[in-house]
């Protein structure tokens, strides 16, 4: 695995924002939004040391991401809060648990936000079931995306001069600046 094994409760971490996920200024729970098929919401480590060069890479490669030529945004949670995440159904609380977890892939600073229920992985379009009943995934996971919205604190980030020059040349490379 890249990086530490493990994410202390006290560290932040931080979703890069699209600029399709605000509406009038505002962020959207949309930006909490697994895809089909997808089992953690994709963040960052701010505390890893290449955090900085990771995201100015992915902001790069990805111009949503980019809010003008020199800054991104980013939804800053605590992983503590993440984890005290509960949610009720039918009055009785699920066994859900939301985890933050280091990914073996992409850059040394990417992790991951699971929710699962009874130890699984939960996914779109899935069906729970609690107290004899069926529980739709997807009503699960807009409380965990609500719910993060809330915590979360939106920041503006300028990119430093070296990472300015770093996506200049990157995009030079990809053919999209002359």
């Amino acid at each position: 695995m890249i990086g530490s094994t493990t994410v202390e409760s006290s560290e932040l971490i931080a979703r890069i924002l699209s600029t399709e996920w605000f509406v009038d200024g505002q962020l959207m729970n949309i930006a909490f939004t697994l895809l089909e098929g997808e089992t953690y919401i994709s963040v960052n480590r701010p505390a890893i040391d290449s955090y900085d060069s990771d995201v100015a890479s992915f902001v790069a490669k990805h111009d949503k991401y980019s809010f003008c030529s020199d800054t991104y945004k980013r939804a800053m949670l605590q992983v503590g809060s993440i984890r005290d995440i509960k949610i009720d159904a039918f009055g009785e609380p699920l066994n859900i648990n939301v985890e933050v977890e280091p990914r073996d892939s992409h850059t040394k600073s990417h992790a991951g936000i699971f929710t699962r229920y009874e130890n699984k992985n939960v996914k779109r379009g899935d069906t729970l079931s609690h107290l004899e009943k069926n529980i739709p995934a997807d009503d699960v996971l807009l409380k965990v995306r609500t719910q993060l919205l809330n915590m979360s604190i939106v920041e503006q980030v300028a990119l430093s001069m070296q990472e300015k020059h770093d996506i200049k040349e990157s995009k030079k490379d990809q053919g999209t600046v002359p």
